[in-house]
């Protein structure tokens, strides 16, 4: 009979290697076939412990350890991979009871997960605390943490109790039962925590509970380690990814972050994989404007590209083969991602700056204060020590700029940036990504030209907007990108419109636009029109042509507010011909209605439009009368 150590090996290789060689009309057949060598192992360790729990002396085995200590982990192991191949060949139930049972074995079923923790420290608690390195006081402060069995935080089980409460945590996260996710997640963190606590030994390794220490590699005790702390960075990861579900963002990125902080400090990861993450975690902390995280996650992520982008280039031209062609391209795509979380920080910044330089009220700009203090001691808490990012935090500031000289420092690198990203999304290839990248472009412009006192350079800004998006929607099929080619006309009329208010603003109150100076007005008003128009025609009802009875929610504002936009346009267009005049009044006027008319229908629009709606409503009254005098002039 093959000894327990070749079944187990055997039953190892047959569902982690040559099942992914199964053929597709088998796709289960080594996990099968492994499942059933692991089943007579199963009956093989239950007799095997019935036998020695009925001896009245029990001998020792390795490290003082008692047989009937190692038969339990070596059974709970076999029990634990025919749980994991029961969830893999798609058998939950079955996978979960097995699972169950491990827990069982080891010492660490608990009745209700979450009901073991006292009124006075819970769970959660105790893993908060763990992660911000206080949770031996947190344990000594309080007789009522969750009760812990030897066995289950012994050397050989604690990695086996881990594992199982992490593998349970992934099955009810997949059956989207976040809260239960939660509880064994908490509790692999707190049989982590515990074992730290309890033990100076080093834990086993679930695939060496078969081999006798002496058979063990030299660097088992080391090993051992090692997959334990891999296992709770794993436990972590997928503790970011349940809060995340459960809308807890706060908890779910500072997982995130102890996630990537871990992987970093045990090298544990594929470095490429740790940059992008590590830019879109910053993405997060941009949203809730924390600019230092954001900016030293970001310099982190370039940091690690640069480091590995020798290797990889090395690799290309040593190896002329194609996993070296493809890690030269995974490489040149996170590259790409993380310049294009570089340039929208830059972005973000700016418009941080403008919407900070206009508050709404005069308390606001004081309501930043504490924000500010706050976030440079966290920033500090979420440093990655092992990297020197000195040089790349330098070249970005992190706090809102004031000025055009500070505005155009950040205005330049973002441009790098999303310049030299956009050469690797290019329009063949990755049209979607490519007019989001130049659509970013044209939003730095736009903030950039708030901080530009000259109206002239002003215009220059926003005319290199509109060439930008001309440039992309000149090659966009409607058809297929019919949002994204209304968001571009819905700026590019914004953009003229801007235009011809910065060239009115050049006349001066009172004076009269020579000839070129109207013909120019006229040219920008005309084309901001024609572009509202072609964003309006996209929203008309496909079957009769008409624009809708009634807009969606999420487009009945922007296309009033085009209405409005309209109405104001066809006023500002500058004619010497009285005739041409009052067709133009009629026309604002026409515009001017379709607003009004649309809210007394759907009076629910009345306060999301009440600012245009009270100009709307004056022009449909004044204009007419403005006509009727123009009309008796002309007489």
């Amino acid at each position: 009979m093959a000894t327990l150590e070749d079944q187990y090996q055997k039953a190892l290789r047959l569902y982690q290697e040559e099942s992914q060689n199964d053929p597709f009309s088998e796709p289960y057949k080594s996990k099968y076939a492994a499942r059933d060598i692991l089943e007579e192992l199963k009956a093989r360790l239950s007799k095997q412990l019935d036998e020695d729990d009925d001896e009245d002396d029990v001998g020792s085995g390795e490290e003082g350890t008692d047989v009937v200590g190692i038969t339990r982990a070596r059974l709970a192991a076999v029990v634990y991979h025919l749980g994991v191949i029961a969830v893999e060949t798609e058998e939950l139930s079955t996978g979960e009871e097995h699972l169950n049972k491990v827990l069982t074995i080891v010492g660490d079923a608990i009745e209700g997960i979450s009901g073991a923790s006292s009124a006075n420290v819970n769970e959660a608690d105790l893993v908060s605390a763990a992660l911000m390195g206080d949770a031996e006081s947190l344990l000594s402060s309080s007789s009522g943490v969750p009760s812990v069995s030897p066995i289950a935080v012994s050397p050989l089980t604690v990695a086996l109790a881990i594992s199982c409460h992490n593998q349970l945590g992934i099955l009810w996260s997949n059956r989207t039962q976040f809260p239960r996710a939660k509880q064994h997640l908490e509790r692999a963190c707190l049989l982590y925590t515990e074992y730290q606590q309890r033990n100076s030994s080093p834990p086993r390794t679930i695939g060496s509970l078969f081999s006798s220490i002496s058979q063990v590699d030299e660097g088992w005790e080391e090993n051992g380690m090692n997959a334990l702390e891999k296992l709770h960075t794993h436990t972590l990861y997928y503790l970011a990814q349940v809060y995340g579900h459960m809308g807890m963002d706060e908890k779910s990125a500072g997982y995130c972050h102890s996630t990537l902080k871990r992987q970093l400090s045990c090298k544990d990861c594929d470095l490429i994989d740790w940059a992008v993450n590590a830019a879109n975690l910053s993405q997060f902390y941009l949203r809730r404007e924390k600019f230092r995280i954001a900016r030293h996650l970001l310099s982190s992520a370039l940091k690690v590209l640069s480091q590995y982008e020798f290797e990889v280039r090395r690799d290309v031209q040593d190896e002329d083969c194609e996993e070296a062609t493809t890690m030269h391209e995974k490489f040149d795509k996170s590259n790409a991602d993380v310049q294009r979380c570089w340039g929208r920080y830059c972005l973000v910044l700016l418009q941080f700056s403008v919407d900070r330089a206009i508050p709404d009220d005069e308390s606001s700009t004081n309501v930043r204060e504490p924000e500010e203090l706050e976030e440079d001691t966290l920033d500090k808490e979420l440093e990655f020590l092992q990297l020197d990012v000195c040089d790349l935090e330098s070249e970005v500031v992190a706090k809102p700029v004031k000025n055009f000289d500070e505005a155009r420092q950040v205005f330049l690198s973002g441009l790098r940036w999303l310049s030299s990203a956009r050469q690797y999304y290019n329009m063949e290839d990755h049209a979607g990504d490519h007019v989001n990248i130049t659509q970013e472009m044209s939003l730095l412009y736009k903030a950039l030209a708030f901080f530009e006192p000259s109206e002239e350079r002003k215009s220059k800004m926003h005319k290199r907007r509109i060439d930008l998006l001309s440039a992309v929607i000149g090659e966009l099929n409607p058809r297929y990108y019919m949002n994204v080619c209304r968001q571009i006309n819905y700026e590019l009329a914004e953009t003229y419109s801007t235009m011809m208010d910065s060239k009115y603003s050049l006349i001066g109150l009172g004076n009269e636009p020579t000839s070129a100076q109207a013909k120019k007005i006229n040219t920008l008003a005309t084309s901001s029109i024609q572009h509202f128009l072609h964003y309006l025609d996209s929203m008309k009802d496909t079957d009769t042509g008409e624009q809708p009875e009634k807009y969606s929610e999420d487009s009945v504002r922007p296309a009033l507010v085009a209405w409005f936009h309209l109405g104001r346009l066809w006023s500002k267009l500058i004619s010497t011909n009285q005739q041409s005049k009052i067709q133009n009044i009629a026309q604002s006027l026409q515009n001017y209605k379709r607003v009004v008319e649309y809210c007394d229908k759907n009076k629910e629009c009345e306060p999301i439009m009440a600012q245009e709606l009270a100009i709307c409503r004056e022009m449909v009254q004044l204009l007419p009368l403005k006509m009727e005098q123009m009309r008796n002039q002309c007489l």
